[in-house]
Parts: structure tokens; sequence; C-alpha cells
């Protein structure tokens, strides 16, 4: 009894000290054994301000394996923060911390000990923080070309470091040969872009410049010494795209179409194209036409010299300018002459009109309008030749004939005839003898008789007639015969006369 008694106390001996041991450990920090090594690594070298990072320790002992899991391990850096600092290893000796940035540009290194271990100075972690991780810088504008009248860009720097990786919170400062900038120092964004907006009328080349000039050693000793980053854009000021004019070769007339040739010659200098053109014709009118034609066409409606000015407008609205003299004659007209017959009428005689029209060259006589200069006219289809016309009074008349063609033109011909109002025709005549037989031959002369183209009808009393200024005439039975004389004129007014011979 006694026996087991007292192995029973030294077995609650051991395991007493046991627990305390192990209670010892937990207070104690587990720290890697003498000769074990510490490696870091990271996913990038570089970080834009505030940002993070995974640092990972690999600890192995000397034998290659990895320590007791929890051991120990301590983080430090120079530049921002690790969070945690102290960390312990997992089952395969691996201990994660995070590296915070912070906000002020460098080089940060970051080392790790746990115990005796330390990682080597060659292979420590650097990591460019801010303007120091500044590798490139891209800038651009936008809009690249201005308006000549001048306008602004927005000028865009994207900062990233050496993987090409954007970098946010970078300070760029802008310059400019030319030209206004809003704001000469901007900072990048979350996308690493930097903006600012330049305002020019002149050709301006801006420059970015982010970054800060670091120093470091390398593994082999040797010292790098980097320099901050620039980029350039040039903002151009726009030259529109000139325009050439050409006129006819041969000068037009009035309500003619006149085409004008436009060109539009390339320009070395890449000027901006012509999207629509305004015309001035010179004689009031102004036509808008979209794009660039190769010709304008334009009809004058009076002859004289013009002015046509054309004016290029470019998608800026920037204009060129162009412009050629024209000189516009006359319409070619037709020719028209005209006649009348007689030409010096009596109130109420016919006067027959002969008009002679000639139409422009390629052209017909399409019709004819004549003005008798009493207030009557006529119109009248295609080329009339002729027309005919009574007057009711008598004086001057001023007759006109105006003939129009298939261009549209027209031509007129005058003539003045004078109307008069002559006495009407007398008859008379004479008989030789007087008296006589029936072998008696009588004669008969009308010669006494006036008027104009007149006509003599000899009665000659005995059912039998004759005709002509002058006649002779015998009869065939005795007695009082009664001759009468009718005269008519070229109106066709008549007169008589009449006289009586004696047949015995």
């Amino acid at each position: 009894m006694v026996t087991r008694s007292r192995r029973a106390v030294r077995l609650m001996g051991v395991t007493v000290a046991l627990a305390l041991s192990a209670l010892a450990c937990e207070k104690v920090p587990l720290l890697a054994p003498s000769g074990s090594t510490i490696t870091l690594s990271t996913a990038t070298s570089a970080l834009g301000f505030n940002g993070t990072a995974d640092i990972v320790a690999q600890v192995l002992e000397a034998a290659g394996t990895p320590p007791h899991s929890g051991t120990h391990i301590t983080f430090s850096t120079n530049l921002g923060t690790v969070e945690p600092a102290e960390v312990q290893t997992d089952i395969n000796g691996r201990a994660v911390t995070r590296f915070r940035a912070g906000s002020s540009s460098g080089i940060a290194t970051i080392t790790a000990t746990s115990g005796g271990a330390s990682v080597a100075a060659a292979n420590v972690i650097k990591i460019a923080v801010g303007s120091a991780a500044v590798s490139g810088i891209v800038v651009s504008a936008n809009p690249g070309t201005v308006s000549s009248r001048g306008g602004t860009a927005t000028i865009s720097a994207k900062v990233t470091d050496a993987g090409g990786n954007a970098l946010g919170g970078v300070p760029v400062t802008f310059t400019t040969d030319a030209g206004n900038l809003a704001a000469n120092v901007t900072n990048t964004d979350a996308n690493g872009i930097a903006t600012t907006t330049l305002t020019t009328n002149r050709t301006a080349k801006v420059t970015g410049t982010a970054g800060v000039s670091t120093t470091s050693t390398g593994s082999d000793g040797k010292t790098t010494t980097t320099t901050p980053a620039s980029g350039t854009v040039t903002v151009n000021v726009n030259v529109t795209q000139p325009i050439t004019i050409t006129a006819p070769t041969d000068k037009p007339q009035v309500g003619q179409t006149a085409s004008f040739a436009l060109t539009y010659p390339t320009s070395t200098t890449g000027a901006s194209p012509i999207v629509r053109i305004s015309v001035n014709w010179g004689d009031g009118r102004i036509d808008n036409i979209s794009g660039a034609p190769p010709s304008i066409s334009h009809a004058y409606s009076a002859p004289g010299p013009y002015l046509v000015v054309v004016t290029g407008f470019d998608s800026l609205e920037d204009t060129t300018t162009a412009s050629v003299s024209i000189t516009v004659t006359p319409r070619s007209q037709p020719t028209v002459g005209i006649s009348a017959t007689p030409s010096n009428p009596s109130v109420g005689q016919t006067v027959t009109f002969t008009i002679m029209a000639t139409a422009t060259t390629g052209n017909a006589i399409t019709s004819m309008f004549v003005d008798f200069g009493d207030n009557q006219s006529v119109s009248l289809a295609g080329n009339a030749a002729t027309v005919q016309h009574v007057y009711t009074s008598e004086g001057a008349k001023q007759v006109t004939a105006t003939a129009t063609d298939t261009s549209g033109a027209s031509g007129s011909g005058s003539i003045v005839i004078v109307v008069g109002n002559t006495p009407g025709p007398t008859a008379s005549f004479t008989v030789t003898p007087l008296t006589g037989t029936i072998s008696t031959n009588f004669q008969f002369d009308a010669s006494a008789s006036t008027g104009t183209g007149l006509n003599y009808t000899w009665n000659f009393g005995d059912s039998l007639s004759g005709s002509g200024v002058t006649t002779s005439h015998t009869y065939s039975t005795t007695g009082t015969k009664t001759i009468t004389l009718t005269v008519t004129d070229n109106q066709g007014r008549t007169a008589t006369a009449t006289r009586t011979v004696t047949v015995s």
C-alpha cells in the first residue's frame, strides 16, 4: 500500500512539472533556433501614397525545415508602417504582415528578425513610395488642336511605377511654353491621372513632371540614382484647309447660269478639312452649302462686275476665304424687224405688218406680241410673219413687235406710221360727141376723176357696161342715153358721175 502511494505521488509530481514547463513556454516568445534564415518576399516594388502590400517572411532552420509553429517574427521599416509588426509563423514557417506606405515619398526598407536570425542586408525588401515610385509619365491633350481663335484643352498625365501600375496621390508639375495653365501642380487620382487645363491661341508644348530623385544600393553594392520622370504633349493651333475658286472662261450673260470650280488643296501641315461653305455672290444673295462641293453655280439678273467670295468652315468653325471677280454681260436678244403696207394708210384702211424675227443662237421664237400704238395689241404664238390692223383715228402710230425665244430672251422692233384722213374719190368724165347716130363711136374719158387707186366702172345706159379710165361705145338703138361712171378708191370708197348723149 505504501509503495503504491509513493508511485502515485511521484507521477503527480511529473505531471505538475510538465504543466509548469508548458506554462512557461506560453509566457516566453518562441524564437527561431540559432542558425535559422529569414527570407522576405512581396508582390510589388512600388506603391502610391497610402498604398499597401503584403510582406511574407519564410523561416527555415539550419536543417532546412520550418521551425515550430508560433515562432515569433518581428518586422520593421524605415518608412511607413507594418501592421502588425509582430507575427507568429504557421506550420510551414511562414509569417505574413502588411506594409502601409503612408504619405511620405521615399524608399521603404523592410526587414525582419527572430531571435538570432535576421534578413541578410542584400535581401531586405525595398519599396518605392509615392513620388519615389514614379517610373513613367505619359502626357496627353484633349483636344490636341484648338481653334485659330484660341481655345482650351484638357491636359492629362498618367503616372505609373516600373511595373506599369497606376500611382495615385502623386503630385504632377505642369509647365507650358505658350498659353496659360489653370493649375501648375495637381495630384493623380486613383487611376494615376492628374489633369489641368491649357488656354492658348498659339501652338503650345506642355510638360508634365512627377517623381523625385532617389539613390539606392543594390545587392551588388552598386548605387543607382533615379531622376523625376517627365513627358510632353503639343497642342496645335488649327489651320483650315484652303480653297481655290476659278471663274468660268467665258463671261456669262444675264440670266445665264455661271459655274465656278472649287478646289481644296491638301495641306502638308494636316489642315482641318472644310465641312461647309458660305457663298456671297456679290448681288445680295448668300448661299450656305454643306460639305465641300467641287463647283457652285449662279445666274445673275443684271449686267455688271461682281465679286464672288467663298468662305469655308471646318469642324472647329475656323474659316478660310477665296474670291474671284466676274463680269456679267447683257443678255443676247432676238432681233426683230417690222414693215407696214401701206406705210401711210388712211383711217379705216387695212394695214398689213410684216414681221421678221430671228432667235438667239440655238433657240427658236416661241411667241410674238404686237402693240399697234393705238391702245390695241395682239399676242401671237410662234414666229408670226404677218398681222393686219385697221386704225380708227389718224395721227402717228408707233407699232412695236416683241419676240420671245425658247431661252426666255426677248427682243423688239418698231416702226412709226402716219394714219391720214384723206378725202374720198371724185368721179368726172367727158363724152365726145354728145350727139350721133347708130354708127357713131362715142368716146368716154374719166381722167378728170380724183382719188387713190381708183377703179372705173361704166354703165352706158343700154344695159351694157365697160371699164377703164377711158373707153368707147356704139349704140344699137336711138334715143337719149344716160351714162353713169362709178369710181372706187383703195379704201373701198366710191363716187359716181352721169352724163347723157343723143342717138338718132
